[in-house]
């Protein structure tokens, strides 16, 4: 639980550090994929932090191309 406050706490600093700036150059576009870049790695880490399970994109990939493959080598026998 203290790994995951840690790692929000880190978040907020990242932000107040980095959007001042940024809206000062008036950079609307790098404020929004800077925003959700962090908030994906916020999201990832404090789910390790606390012990869920977070599937691998491989799981994803396996899971569609697993018929494909399949279908593919009942073809060639």
């Amino acid at each position: 639980m203290v790994l995951a406050v840690a790692i929000l706490v880190m978040s907020v600093i990242l932000v107040l550090i980095f959007i001042p700036k940024l809206k000062k150059q008036q950079d609307t576009k790098t404020i929004v994929v800077f925003t959700i870049l962090l908030l994906i790695g916020t999201v990832l880490n404090m789910g390790i932090a606390l012990r869920i399970h977070i599937p691998s994109p491989l799981d994803l990939i396996t899971f569609i191309f697993t018929p494909i493959r399949d279908y593919i080598v009942s073809l060639t026998k």
